[in-house]
Parts: structure tokens; C-alpha cells; sequence
């Protein structure tokens, strides 16, 4: 990017907004963005999706590209299948050396004994890549005015419009959940360009290029006539490959062909839908019965929209997030951020709550089978960073933070879906790692395979053992709000007995205080400060991840009645886990043994578990330890400022209940680069890597800032700050199966309204920390004074609504 262009571009658009308001009055997008310049790389480019298939709109009048993308698409490279070696006879061996504190061998004898086995190196995954890009060349008459391109969030329909030569002209685009389809529609006053098929993104700076794979693909196959695009597609180390076919369908005008390009002549209208298929053998074509399904669908575009968009408009809606007045006058996203970095100090509200709604568009366009890798399901190169595959160690449970909470089921079952696809291999890790039964989840996967082989010296990823508990815990928070027994009986409870069961095997020796030792342990990806390696002892993540499903389980046996034995043996094991340590600074410790020094400045921030995403530490339960974290996440650096950690920050301390914290790390989000001009996220700041880990978690941070919940509690505004004082949340649902229906705030006034509605018989302690205040409940006029972070226990029978506002005393 060039930064100079780009500030001047940003002290042109705060002169216009300050000299012509009228401008920016125009535009009143309330559930939706808009630009009011085309991408210049993809990056910038505007994101539809449907789960399965995504597209990222450029929106050039004069040469349009339109990339196409697709969640299975993953390019082989020969690592997937590749089985950890076997080197659990060795570990006895690698323990003492961890005992007697030699970190560093410990590590190298681990890999030296990998390789013995036959453990080549460090795998990589195998990497995300785009189907193709679509190029729609339209030549420009005169000069092009008033262009505008946008995503509106309720249908997903992308719209690029601009007049040439007082001719207007329109593109529209969406991705459609009803027929699994891209749909585009090119109209205005006879339309004249070319279309034509390409590969995307292949550059020989490409990440993994860097590493030194070769490209594992064949040169594609295209055909093109005047009503079908066809491209095809095949890998090179095995028989799968992919083809996309596209109908052409002209209203007026006339087409020809000429080496696969596309000519359109003086058509009033340009209808063209398309479907990715992904092939598990090339050989056995399906763009025959993709036509005839096409064909099937119709070609009405609104039909189709109208289709689409009752789905999608209907998940989208059932959270709703206002800071900014409806009739107030809507930015651009250009407009947006240069409007946030005039004034770095305060977050913009209008911008705040565009990305809120972005972030949930997001996090939905791309749950389909797979949940959303590193980059949602856009990508514009192949060999993207990471593989654009899913990070496990952190990245893939803040994108899908806030599926529960934002009442979004369909993005915790395409979750659920990645999970039960590949925690067979889960076993097979364990098994051949730690000569366990049970569950040991990898790093990293592209989806396909939950194979362990991504590890080395430098990076001990097998000594990770949280990993099928910190995976499985966001589907037993799905039961939490939604009381789904079936989920939690027939899918989620032998997920977690396998979880538990490996803890069960792994955990034979103590130290000589009784406490179980957890060695080989992993504090992703953090090395204490008096080492040399990252390999480690007693990883409070580990400790706490066990602790977790450990106590889960018991619950969950007790609610069903069964298992008594069971329940004794993991009341046992919680008995002898290792205590959680505090510092010399007073801060918790990120490994729970003496000699291993804290690394403050890291951008993982793993042993805050206890705190989010679980709940073991908290102000009532645990002061103490509670206090330490604090201590802990005040100490805590940004590493290298990646999104995640940022995030992840966030969602700590809305837990820690620290409001002016939450506010700072959001407003760094906000202001240092890391949106780009299509309100996509970096992974860093100055627009360094696309990734969608912050884009999907910054709604998880707004809702858990506004309201914390687990069984039998709801509380109210623990990490909202104060510096936006007024606003409205609804639709949220709570860790106890109970929706927030509506939650408004006005703390000039004092005044909260809260309106709860219980999915089953149960009684809900109500707080609204560090303030006092009258709560009256609106039926009945029943008040009750709360009083220093109190709570007030309310009863709710099943499917009853009660609405309560609160009048916050005056300091």
C-alpha cells in the first residue's frame, strides 16, 4: 500500500465530510456498508458467502473481477495423511528429563526419537486457495460518476452502481443458501464487455512457495460457449480437483466466443450463475447435473434473492446492536476510518457498530460445512499465510466466540461438523504420542484430517494437551443456552468422555505434594523467560482444560442421572490437579511449577483459561486468583500486536470486569490498520495479512462487555465502558438457557431496562456490578434495592418473559 496516497486520500475525505455534509447525508445504510471506490486489490474487495462458497467483489466499472471461492478447496501437498510418528515408548524417558528440569533436552530428545520413528519434519497444512476470478471487462465512455459499491447484511447482496455518459449501470451479487448458487446481475443501458475465466493468485512470493513446495496443480480446463463458462481443475498428488460451471443469460443483445472469451453486445441485462464443485475424482465430471440443477433454480434474480434472503435476513436479525442513531447520516468505509483516526482517543460509535455487524455477517457468510478458516472463506493467492487453514491453538475458537452469544446456531453446527470430521484422528495422535486412549488434538488442520504432525523443536505443537477441550468447549456452551439435550446426549457427551479419558491415562505421576504433574505440557505459543524452549511443565491452559471437562462431565452425569462411579473418580482427580500459582508480582503464573519464569510480552495469552473462555476464576468464587489474573493481564504485552491476541485480550477483560481496558483494546483494533477498505481485519497492523480473527471475535467482545452469563446467573454491563453511554442490545442468549430479548443503557440518565425470557423452569441471579440502584419489575412493580455488586434472585417458570429497569443511584 502506498501510505503516502493513502493519507492524502484520508485528509481529502475529513475536508469533504467537514465542508460537505450533504455528501455523506445521502447514504443511509443502517445494516450495511458502502464505498465509494473500487478495490484496488483484493483485499479491499466486498465479501458475500453462503457457507460454502464465497465471492470478493472488486467493483471496478471498467475491469471487474470477481473472485471465487470455496470452503473445500485446499490444495494437496502431500502432509495430510501423514500420521504422527510413534514415539510413546519414548516418553518415560522425556518426562525425567522435564522432572529434573532440562527443558531443552527433554524437547530435542522428543524430535530426535520422532525422527528415529520416521518423522521427517514440521508439516505444514495443506494451503486454502481460491476456484478463480471472473473477469467482466466493460469499456467506459466517458468519464464514471456518483459510483458507489455495498454490502447490505439482511440479504448479503453486494451492489456496485455508477453512471457513464448519463447511462447508469448496476452489478449485483450474492451467494445464495437457499440453491447454493452465485448470482450476478449486470444491468444498465446497453451493455457491452467481455467475460472471461482465470486462475487467481498464483505468485511466486507466495507463502508457502517460500518453503519450497511445488505448485500441486494442472493447468485447468476451460470451455466457453454463448450460455455455459465451464472450468475444471485437477491436483496433482491425488484424483480430486474441482470445476466451476457458470449460465449465461442475456436479455437482448447478442454474444460470441472467441478463445474462451465471452463478447456481449448491447444486452439490457447480463444474468450469470454460477456453482463451485468441489470433486473427489476428477474423472467423474458433475457439470452435467450442475446444469440441471441451475436450470432447476430458475433465472428470476429476484426470486432468487428473495429466496436467499429469507434465510439469511432471518439468522442475521436475531441479534441487533445500536450505539449509532438510526436517522443519523451514514459514512463510508473509507470515510469511516479516517473518521476514527482523526480522533484516535474515542472510539467511533458508527464505526464500532458497523463492524459488530460486519463481524456477524462475517462469521455467518462463512459457516457452511467447515466453520471460518484464518481468512473466513475469502482468499485472493494461493498459498496464503498459514496455509489460510485452521489455527487451533487459539485462532479457530475466536472466530466462532461469538456464535453462542450472538444466537447463531448454524455457525456452532458447521463447527461441529469440522470437529466430528476429524477427531478420529484425535485418537490415533493420542494413541501413537502418549500411548493413550482418548482425544489429542493438533494445532492446525485444513479440515480433511486431525493428524498431529505439525511440531518441532522450536515449536513442541504435540505437547499441547488442551487442545479437544478447548475445541469442544464453545459446542457445550451451545447446550448452555439452548438446553439441547439431544445435542448434548447423542453428538457432544463421547466427544468429552474421550477428552477426559486421555487425561485419564496421561495423568499417572505426582510430585511430592500428591498433585498430578502434567509433563510433557505447552503454553501455546509462549516460552517462559528463564528458557530456551517452549516445551514446559504444567501449563496452567493444560491444568485448566482438564479441570474443565473433568467438571463438566460430572455435571452432565448428575443432570442425567448416571455414571455414580464416575463422578467419584473425577471428583478425585480435580482433587489432586496441581494448584494455579501466583508470582512475585502478584500475577498468575502461565506455568504452575517454581522454577519457570513468566514471559509478559507475548501475544497468546493461554493460561488466562480460567477466565475466559472458562469460568473457574471469577470475583465470587475465587478472589484471589481472580485478582492475580488482573495483576497478570495489566503485566500483559502485545507481542507483536497480532489481531487474536488483541482480541483475545478483550475477551479476558470484559470477564476480569475491566471496562476501561476492554474500551483500549478495541479502540487499538480501531485504530491502527487493521481494517481494510472492504471492513475485512488484518492479522496485523498496516493491513499485514487478511484474516478474519478479529472481524468474527469483536462481536463476541461486544456481547460479553454487555452481558456475562453462566447457569443460575445473568449479569448486566461488566465491561461496557462508560465513554458510550448509551445504547441497545437484544436477542442475546445467556449460559443458562435464557435469552436477553432487549437490553438498553443510559447512564446519563441511570437507567438500565432488561427484558429476560427463561427456556426453562429456574431461578436467575440478576447483577449489575459496581453501581447501586433500584430494580422494579415492570408487571408486577415488585423493587429491590441492589446494593455492592449484590445480586437479586429472580424465578422464572419455562418460556416466561419478565422485564425489569433499573434507576442506578446518583455518586
Amino acid at each position: 500500500m502506498n501510505y503516502t496516497n493513502a493519507f492524502f486520500k484520508t485528509l481529502l475525505l475529513l475536508l469533504l465530510i467537514s465542508f460537505y455534509p450533504e455528501i455523506v447525508k445521502s447514504q443511509q445504510i443502517n445494516k450495511g456498508i458502502y464505498s465509494l471506490a473500487p478495490a484496488d486489490r483484493w483485499q479491499d474487495a466486498l465479501i458475500s458467502g453462503n457457507g460454502e462458497m464465497g465471492v470478493l467483489v472488486f467493483g471496478d466499472p471498467e475491469n471487474e473481477r470477481i473472485i471465487f471461492n470455496h470452503e473445500f478447496l485446499y490444495e494437496p501437498i502431500g502432509s495430510a495423511n501423514v500420521e504422527p510418528p510413534n514415539i510413546a515408548k519414548y516418553l518415560p524417558r522425556t518426562r525425567q528429563l522435564l522432572y529434573e528440569g532440562k527443558y531443552e533436552e527433554a524437547i530435542n530428545y522428543s524430535i530426535d526419537m520422532a525422527r528415529k520413528e520416521g518423522f521427517s519434519k514440521l508439516l505444514w497444512t495443506d494451503p486454502y486457495h481460491p476456484a478463480l476470478v471472473m473477469n467482466i471487462n466493460q469499456p467506459i465512455f466517458k468519464k464514471v460518476k456518483n459510483f458507489k459499491r455495498s454490502i447490505d447484511f439482511k440479504s448479503g447482496e453486494i451492489v456496485v452502481s455508477w453512471e457513464d455518459k448519463k447511462r447508469t449501470y448496476t452489478r449485483r451479487t450474492f451467494v445464495s443458501r437457499a440453491d447454493n448458487l452465485i448470482v450476478q446481475k449486470l444491468s444498465g443501458d446497453k451493455i457491452n464487455c467481455s467475460i472471461s475465466q482465470d486462475m487467481q493468485g498464483a505468485r511466486a512470493n507466495d507463502w508457502a512457495t517460500l518453503r519450497e513446495i511445488s505448485y500441486g496443480i494442472e493447468e485447468p480446463i476451460e470451455s466457453t460457449t454463448s450460455s455455459w463458462l465451464t472450468f475444471r481443475l485437477k491436483y496433482k498428488l491425488n484424483e480430486r480437483g474441482y470445476e466451476v460451471v457458470t449460465k449465461v443469460i442475456l436479455k437482448n443483445g447478442k454474444s460470441e466466443v472467441d478463445k474462451n472469451v465471452l463478447s456481449i453486445q448491447d444486452a439490457d441485462e447480463v444474468l450469470l450463475i454460477s456453482r463451485i464443485i468441489p470433486l473427489e475424482d476428477f474423472a467423474q465430471s458433475q457439470i452435467e447435473s450442475a446444469k440441471d440443477e441451475i436450470e432447476l433454480a430458475g433465472t428470476d434474480y429476484e426470486v432468487l434473492l428473495k429466496k436467499h434472503a429469507k434465510i439469511h435476513e432471518e439468522i442475521f436479525n436475531r441479534v441487533e446492536f445500536d450505539i449509532y442513531p438510526n436517522d443519523a447520516p451514514r459514512h463510508s468505509v473509507e470515510e469511516l476510518i479516517a473518521l476514527q483516526n482523526d480522533k484516535p482517543d474515542v472510539i467511533n460509535p458508527e464505526l464500532l457498530e458497523a463492524m459488530f455487524n460486519m463481524g456477524r455477517y462475517a462469521l455467518l457468510s462463512s459457516s457452511g460445512k467447515n466453520p471460518p478458516n484464518l481468512m473466513g472463506i475469502w482468499n485472493g493467492q494461493w498459498r496464503p499465510a498459514w496455509s489460510g487453514d485452521f489455527t487451533t491453538d487459539a485462532n479457530i475458537n475466536l472466530q466462532i466466540s461469538s456464535a453462542n452469544i450472538g444466537n447463531m446456531k448454524e455457525a456452532i453446527m458447521s463447527y461441529m461438523l469440522l470437529l466430528e470430521r476429524i477427531s478420529g484422528d484425535w485418537e490415533i495422535n493420542a494413541r501413537k504420542l502418549y500411548g493413550t486412549r482418548g482425544y489429542l488434538a493438533p494445532t492446525r488442520t485444513s479440515g480433511r484430517r486431525g493428524l498431529h504432525s505439525h511440531f518441532n523443536v522450536s515449536f513442541p505443537g504435540h505437547f499441547w494437551l488442551a487442545g479437544a477441550e478447548w475445541l469442544l468447549l464453545p459446542c457445550y456452551e451451545y447446550y448452555q443456552v439452548s438446553g439441547d439435550r439431544d445435542f448434548l446426549v447423542v453428538r457432544l457427551l463421547p466427544m468429552l468422555e474421550k477428552t477426559a479419558l486421555f487425561f485419564e491415562d496421561f495423568l499417572v505421576d505426582e510430585d511430592e505434594k500428591g498433585h498430578l504433574i502434567f509433563a510433557p505440557s505447552y503454553s501455546p505459543e509462549n516460552q517462559p523467560l528463564n528458557q530456551k524452549t517452549q516445551s514446559s511443565v504444567n501449563a496452567v491452559m493444560d491444568i485448566a482444560a482438564a479441570k474443565e471437562v473433568i467438571a463438566n462431565l460430572i455435571s452432565i452425569y448428575k443432570e442425567l442421572d448416571i455414571k455414580p462411579g464416575k463422578i467419584r473418580k473425577y471428583q478425585d482427580m480435580i482433587a489432586k490437579m496441581p494448584p494455579y500459582l501466583i508470582n512475585e508480582d502478584g500475577a498468575l503464573k502461565e506455568w504452575a511449577i517454581d522454577d519457570l519464569e513468566d514471559n509478559y510480552n507475548h501475544r497468546h495469552v493461554s493460561h488466562l483459561y480460567p477466565v475466559w473462555p472458562g469460568h473457574e476464576i471469577n470475583p465470587e468464587d475465587t478472589p484471589e486468583l481472580f485478582e492475580a489474573a488482573v495483576i497478570a493481564m495489566n503485566k500483559r504485552g502485545k507481542g507483536n500486536m497480532s489481531a487474536h491476541g488483541v482480541m483475545h485480550s478483550a475477551l479476558i477483560r470484559a470477564r476480569l470486569k475491566m471496562p476501561e481496558e476492554v474500551y483500549k483494546n478495541t479502540l487499538f483494533l480501531l485504530t491502527n490498520d487493521f481494517i481494510y477498505n472492504g471492513m475485512f481485519t488484518s492479522h496485523n497492523p498496516r493491513l499485514h495479512i487478511y484474516n478474519s480473527d478479529a472481524l468474527c471475535s469483536l462481536p463476541a467482545v461486544i456481547l460479553e462487555s454487555l452481558i456475562y452469563s453462566k447457569p443460575g446467573q445473568i449479569e448486566i454491563l461488566p465491561g461496557w465502558d462508560e465513554q458510550m453511554p448509551e445504547g441497545r442490545v437484544s436477542g442475546v442468549p445467556c449460559r443458562t438457557n435464557a435469552i436477553v430479548d432487549e437490553l438498553s443503557w443510559d447512564m446519563v440518565k441511570g437507567q438500565v431496562v432488561i427484558k429476560i425470557t427463561s427456556g426453562k423452569d429456574q431461578d436467575i441471579q440478576l447483577m449489575l456490578r459496581n453501581r447501586n440502584g433500584n430494580l422494579i419489575e415492570k408487571v408486577s412493580g415488585l423493587n429491590r434495592k441492589l446494593i455492592d455488586d449484590a445480586t437479586t434472585t429472580i424465578s422464572f417458570k419455562a418460556g416466561e418473559t419478565k422485564e425489569f429497569k433499573i434507576e442506578i443511584d446518583k455518586e
